[in-house]
């Protein structure tokens, strides 16, 4: 009797030995790649695995578990992650792609207005953003998207909005009808919003956007507001457009017509508002995209010669950078501005960021690129630093750049985070972003839909692009 339960007790830890070895030597047949002895961040939660092997194959996550316990067979490549950190793909929730108003002039010839929207196109993926919802559609963009799909032209996922929806662009209740069953049949992803619609007009856009099932997102028109964006449901609010306006004292009799976001609205705010107005926010579920970054350059502490020195300046045409300088003068000779007025505007807005994260009022990554300073990729990097300047830890900061972006498109089972199954949409970093957000700038490598670029691969076409555009 004995015997016969030593004997048993043997079998069962000897298939306990086999199913754990099984469970932990995945087959990797469909493995094309493989990342070894990385540093997982895997965005879940607040955590890191040392050690990794994350297997690669048909453009998806096949396999992550530790290094010791995951085989690799010899034939496939291997990215060598030691010391190294791997995090989900990067998001620009407010992209633009060309044409928009910052693109290059009509005197610009065929074919260095494509390159640029190509180098565009580029400059998301090496600054490891692989997923752009583009803000200002046009039918070029259908088939850019389709081409980037199709992997004919390198670049990060598209979604994108149809042309814009403004006061100019739709003026009657009937043509406002017409537009989200229209722009739904053409393909596009949303409809943007952009100032100028009469209240009329919005609400038979809202009308329509009901009978259609298609949505839209931007800028809040002044004469809806920002009550009324959020009764609506908003897929989101842009620039935190409309907010400084609802939260003006309750005791200002006359309100001046707001001018750059409210900018000129700043010494009528009362702060005790704000938490309010991020719990309405959340009730409503409209999520914000606040593009911090372009007003904290435009209206902040550095002169335009420093923001034209920043390295990121060399990939873009000079023109444009001339263009930004002049603009901030301009912005900055203006009647409304003054440095306390600006320091002010910078921290309200601050703390309307904060408020709405902890709210859990969802805030997804957008730098609003390329515009005034904020070049393609790179822009969110910044972003993310006012995120934390905003109080938002960097795991905070990076959730609004990842799973953030997943729950608002609502395809968490494919993106967003590190896990078997996702897509392969990673970011590949000599320095950990959860110990400085600055990190995030480290670059070793970025892979979108499973096709790796080096680091060796991206500076490369980088110089390029900065040879293209030197003086």
């Amino acid at each position: 009797m004995k015997n016969r339960n030593n004997v048993s007790i043997f079998v069962f830890f000897l298939l306990l030995g086999s199913l754990f070895h099984f469970s932990c030597t995945p087959q990797d047949n469909r493995a094309s790649v493989a990342f070894v002895n990385v540093n997982v961040i895997p965005m879940d939660s607040e955590r890191m695995l040392e050690n990794q092997t994350v297997l690669i194959g048909d453009g998806k996550i096949l396999r992550v578990g530790h290094a010791d316990r995951v085989s690799v067979r010899d034939d496939i490549p291997k990215i060598d992650g030691t010391g190294k950190y791997l995090i989900p793909g990067l998001a620009e929730m407010h992209a633009h792609i060309p044409p928009v108003p910052s693109s290059p002039p009509d005197d610009w010839d065929e074919e260095a207005f494509y390159q640029w929207v190509e180098n565009v196109l580029y400059l998301y993926i090496a600054a490891g953003v692989t997923t752009v919802r583009g803000m200002l559609g046009h039918p070029m963009h259908l088939e850019l998207r389709e081409r980037v799909e199709n992997g004919e032209l390198p670049g990060a996922r598209i979604w994108t909005s149809g042309p814009s929806v403004n006061g100019n662009t739709v003026q009657t209740v009937e043509r406002a009808h017409e537009i989200p069953a229209e722009q739904k049949a053409a393909g596009y992803d949303f409809i943007k919003i952009h100032p100028g619609l009469k209240r009329e007009v919005y609400e038979a856009l809202y009308e329509a956007a009901q009978e259609a099932d298609f949505w839209y997102a931007g800028h809040v028109p002044a004469e809806v507001g920002v009550h009324r964006a959020l009764e609506t449901g908003y897929l989101s609010i842009d620039h935190l457009d409309g907010y400084i306006e609802i939260l003006i004292a309750d005791d200002v009799d006359e309100i001046p017509n707001g001018q750059f976001f409210g900018f000129n609205l700043t010494d009528y705010v009362d702060e005790n508002k704000i938490s309010e107005v991020a719990r309405l926010t959340k009730e409503a579920g409209v999520w914000n995209v606040p593009t911090q970054i372009l007003f904290e350059t435009i209206l902040g502490e550095k002169s335009a010669e420093e923001l034209a020195a920043w390295p990121e300046m060399q990939f873009v045409p000079r023109m444009m950078v001339e263009n930004w300088k002049q603009g901030t003068r301009n912005m900055r000779n203006s009647p409304q501005y003054t440095p306390e007025r600006a320091e002010r505007f910078i921290t309200i807005r601050r703390q309307l960021i904060k408020a709405l994260h902890d709210e859990e009022a969802g805030i997804i990554l957008g730098a609003d690129a390329p515009q005034w300073w904020n070049v393609p990729g790179f822009a969110v990097h910044r972003e993310l630093e006012t995120y934390v300047a905003s109080n938002l830890t960097p795991f905070e900061a990076l959730e609004t750049g990842a799973v953030n972006v997943a729950r608002f498109f609502e395809i968490e089972d494919r993106s967003g985070t590190i896990n078997e199954g996702k897509w392969a949409d990673m970011v590949f970093l000599a320095e950990n972003p959860l110990h400085d957000i600055r990190n995030i700038s480290s670059i070793e490598g970025v892979m979108v839909r499973g096709e790796w670029f080096s680091k060796t691969d991206l500076q490369s076409r980088l110089d390029e692009i900065a040879e293209m555009y030197a003086e």
